[in-house]
């Protein structure tokens, strides 16, 4: 990854320009490589996305992915790290069931520290996006309050400097642990 952040304000047209340009990578991967494709972006509020804490955050994803799959023994035939102003993503292609893959990424989700800031989407080449219902594991709670995160997200139940107060707390507890 890049050193350079921009650390510069997004607005909803960006980020907005940005979702088409995940989806259409996404939809050229799963032409491509005729194969599972797994998108990462983080769950990050506020109007400045490309820090390098997000940066750091990303990274760590990067690498609890990469062990995961080297643990499975999948093949990973293309990986790509990206950091746009709307925050930093990574692009998987590897060699492993999608439904699979979605379990695993799922459980990681789940029970990382920082798995809560990851945002993993797993795409079969089939079907294309594997939500969480279709492994039947339940959906992501707010790490505010535990309900849905969905409903949270939608109703702006918690404020962003709330939010980015816990993210704060949730990276700084995570990353002082690793020294």
């Amino acid at each position: 990854m890049m050193n350079t952040t921009t650390e510069a304000t997004v607005s909803l047209d960006q980020v907005l320009a940005s979702r088409e340009q995940r989806a259409s990578l996404q939809q050229a991967w799963l032409s491509q490589f005729e194969q599972t494709v797994i998108s990462v972006t983080l769950v990050w509020p506020g109007d400045v996305k490309d820090t390098a804490l997000s940066r750091q955050v990303m990274d760590v994803a990067n690498e609890s992915l990469a062990q995961l799959f080297h643990m499975h023994h999948w093949s990973v035939e293309q990986h790509q790290t990206r950091c746009p102003i709307t925050g930093p993503e990574a692009f998987w292609s590897l060699s492993a069931p999608a439904w699979m893959v979605k379990h695993v990424t799922t459980h990681l989700e789940d029970t990382h520290p920082l798995g809560r800031l990851w945002d993993i989407d797993v795409f079969c080449p089939m079907t294309g996006l594997l939500q969480r219902k279709a492994i039947k594991q339940p959906m992501r709670r707010c790490f505010i309050c535990d309900e849905p995160a969905h409903v949270c997200s939608r109703m702006r139940r918690h404020s962003q400097p709330e939010l980015m107060h816990v993210i704060e707390e949730l990276t700084r507890d995570y990353f002082s642990a690793q020294k």
